[in-house]
C-alpha cells in the first residue's frame, strides 16, 4: 500500500514538473530585491513567491531527472530528490489550490511552510556532495561524464542559491528572523568591502593557525578609482561576499604555509587589493604559494576534485555562516565561490604563476541595478547536453 502511495505521489510530482518547467523564471536584480524590501507588503511577497518558487524548483528537478540512472540510485541523491519532491508538492498547494486567497492567515501559513522548506534544504550541498562521493565508490572515474556532471552541479547549486535568497529575504522581512541593523532583508545597501575582507582574513588566519600553528599576514589595500577617495562600498549580500573572500584566503594561506613553512624564518604575506571602477568592483588576492599549472585550472574548479582528505566537518555555507569550514575537504570551496560571484552577474577567476604563486580575482557589479540573478533555465539545449555530453567537437583536441 505504501509503495503504491509513493508511486502515485511520484507521478503527481512528475506532472507538476512537466507543467511548471514550461514557465520561464523571473530573475531579479539586487536593486529590485532591495526596492521590493522597502515598499512591498507580505501579501506582495507571497503572491510572487507562490508563483516563482515552483517554477524554479520544476526547472532544476527536470534537469535532475535527466542525470544518469546510476547517480539517481545513490542513497543521498534519492534523499535529496525526496526533499525537492515534497517541497514542490507543498508549494503547489498555494499555487493552485489557494490561488485566490491572500489573507493574512494564508500568508502566515505560507511563511511557516517556506521556513520549513528552508530548514529541510539546509544541507543540500553536503547531501549532493555525499551522493557524488557515493557514485565515485561504485563507478571508476574514467567512465564518468565529468563535463555533464559539472554542468548540472553548477546549475543545480545556483538554482539552490537563488531559491534560498528569495526565501531568506521573505523570512527576514516578514517572518520571525531578525534582520541585521541597516540591512534590507539579507542585503546590505552599503556593505564595506574592506570590513568584509578584514573579517574573512581574520577567520581564515584563525583556521590556518589551528591547522598549521602558523599563518601568513594579510596586507590589504583599497583604491577607489570611481572619482572619489571614499571607502569602497557595494550593495550586496555580506554572507556571500564573506564566503568568496574567505575561501580564496583560506586556499592562499594553505598553499603559502605548505610551500614556505620549511626553511623560511617568515612566511611571505598575502596581499589583497580592493578597487572600485566605473562599472566593477574587483578584489584581487595575491599569494606566493607556488600556483598551479595552467592545465590544472579546470580541475581546481571541479566538484570531483580535492587535494585534501575527506572532511570530518560539514561544508561552510554562505547562508549558514556560523558553520566552521575545514581547511580543505570536499573541494567545493572554489566552485561554490565562483557560482556565488556569477549568480549576481560577476565572476571569479584565477591567474596562476606556476612555481611562484596565484592571483585570484573576484569581480562584482558596482551598481545594484546591474547585479542581476543569473539562473538556469531548462531547455532542449540542456537535454542535448545531458544526452550527448559536450557537443563542441569542431576543435582539435591536444593530447
Amino acid at each position: 500500500m505504501a509503495q503504491q502511495a509513493f508511486k502515485v505521489a511520484s507521478q503527481e510530482v512528475t506532472t507538476y514538473i512537466n507543467r511548471y518547467w514550461k514557465y520561464s523564471p523571473s530573475p531579479l536584480s539586487i536593486r529590485q530585491l532591495m526596492d521590493f524590501g522597502r515598499t512591498a507588503t507580505s501579501q506582495d511577497s507571497y503572491r510572487y513567491l507562490r508563483c516563482e518558487l515552483p517554477i524554479r524548483l520544476a526547472h532544476i528537478m527536470k534537469e535532475l531527472h535527466h542525470l544518469p540512472n546510476i547517480l539517481m540510485e545513490m542513497p543521498s541523491v534519492q534523499t535529496l530528490n525526496g526533499w525537492y519532491s515534497q517541497s514542490l508538492s507543498e508549494l503547489i498547494e498555494f499555487r493552485e489550490k489557494n490561488a485566490d486567497n491572500d489573507s493574512d492567515c494564508m500568508v502566515d501559513k505560507f511563511t511557516d511552510l517556506i521556513h520549513n522548506i528552508n530548514q529541510r534544504h539546509s544541507t543540500v550541498i553536503e547531501t549532493m556532495a555525499k551522493g557524488i562521493m557515493e557514485l565515485k565508490t561504485v563507478v571508476k572515474n574514467h567512465s564518468l561524464d565529468h563535463s555533464s556532471l559539472q554542468y548540472f552541479l553548477d546549475r543545480f547549486y545556483i538554482n539552490r542559491t537563488s531559491m534560498r535568497l528569495l526565501i531568506t529575504q521573505h523570512l527576514t522581512l516578514f517572518g520571525d528572523e531578525e534582520p541585521f541593523k541597516r540591512h534590507i532583508g539579507c542585503i546590505n545597501p552599503n556593505c564595506s568591502v574592506m570590513k568584509i575582507v578584514e573579517s574573512a582574513a581574520e577567520d581564515a588566519s584563525s583556521l590556518c593557525d589551528q591547522y598549521y600553528m602558523a599563518a601568513p599576514k594579510v596586507e590589504i589595500e583599497e583604491h577607489n578609482a570611481a572619482g572619489n577617495l571614499s571607502p569602497v562600498t557595494i550593495c550586496y549580500i555580506p554572507s556571500q561576499l564573506h564566503y568568496m573572500v574567505f575561501e580564496l584566503l583560506k586556499n592562499s594561506m594553505r598553499a603559502t604555509v605548505e610551500k614556505h613553512i620549511e626553511g623560511y624564518s617568515e612566511l611571505p604575506p598575502i596581499k589583497v587589493i580592493i578597487t572600485a571602477g566605473k562599472e566593477d568592483i574587483v578584489i584581487r588576492v595575491v599569494d606566493r604559494g607556488g600556483g598551479v599549472p595552467l592545465n590544472k585550472l579546470d580541475v581546481v574548479f571541479s566538484y570531483m576534485y580535492s587535494t585534501a582528505p575527506d572532511p570530518q566537518q560539514s561544508l561552510f555555507d554562505a547562508e549558514r555562516s556560523e558553520s566552521i569550514s575545514p581547511m580543505a575537504g570536499y573541494g567545493y570551496g572554489l566552485p561554490l565561490s565562483r557560482l556565488y560571484a556569477r549568480y549576481l552577474n560577476g565572476d571569479l577567476k584565477l591567474s596562476p604563476l606556476e612555481g611562484y604563486g596565484m592571483d585570484a580575482y573576484i569581480y562584482l557589479k558596482r551598481f545594484s541595478v546591474n547585479a542581476n540573478e543569473v539562473i538556469p533555465v531548462f531547455s532542449e539545449a540542456a537535454t542535448q547536453r545531458y544526452k550527448f555530453g559536450n557537443l563542441s567537437g569542431d576543435w582539435t583536441c591536444p593530447q
